[in-house]
């Protein structure tokens, strides 16, 4: 390896930092990009370059939203469609969450996109994440009747669900109903690697927390 152009060591080790991409994968890459002859590499590079100028989070939920010029505040399309059910709110760790949950097609109310879970072994608080605002949303949201917490079914995921309950409930004086996914969806799961029925079905069985 150290016979190589410092370029392609530099890209190697860019691309085996992204999750799921390991060294060995991250060299395919770079040789198939480097013998690739029709502008693949530069499509990629563009498109990347616009991904983090053009989008933002939603003002609202905090997923990913298009970066829209001359507004104070971005608001997604979800957030944005009048047709939604706004008594429910749906509670996810990341937008891959929500692609999930989208794509089975069950669900027809808002989101709020925590961007993590709390975990005070890698040092993430609360203040870390989404949780402030999601509790500042529901406190200024009175139409709001169930909140549905549809967090992994890992030891992480378990403790910020409970942390939002408790707080919810003791804290916001929360009267309305909170629920949690089936448990059809395996312990320490990702909602972005299962498939679609699988997910709908721990939609429609959800239960309350």
């Amino acid at each position: 390896m150290n016979n190589l152009p410092k370029s392609i060591l530099d890209a190697i080790e860019s691309l085996s930092d992204l999750p799921g991409i390991g060294h060995r994968s991250a060299e395919r890459l770079v040789f198939s990009l480097l013998k690739n002859e029709s502008g693949l590499d530069q499509r990629i590079a563009e498109n990347l370059k616009k991904l983090k100028e053009s989008i933002c989070e939603c003002s609202k939920c905090f997923n990913y939203s298009n970066q829209e010029t001359n507004t104070e505040t971005q608001i997604c399309e979800i957030c944005k469609n009048q047709t939604r059910d706004k008594k429910t709110l749906c509670i996810v760790e990341t937008p891959l969450d929500l692609i999930a949950l989208e794509k089975t097609h069950e669900f027809d109310g808002l989101y709020h996109v925590l961007h993590g879970v709390i975990s005070p072994l890698n040092k993430v608080k609360p203040e870390n994440l989404r949780i402030p605002q999601l509790f500042k949303r529901i406190k200024n949201s009175p139409e709001i009747e169930e909140i549905i917490l549809a967090l992994a079914g890992n030891v992480e995921s378990d403790a910020t669900t409970n942390f939002i309950s408790e707080n919810l409930k003791e804290k916001y004086n929360f009267t309305g109903k909170i629920s949690i996914l089936s448990r059809g969806i395996p312990s320490g799961g990702d909602l972005d690697y299962l498939d679609a029925g699988t997910i709908g079905r721990a939609v429609r069985d959800r239960r309350e927390f």
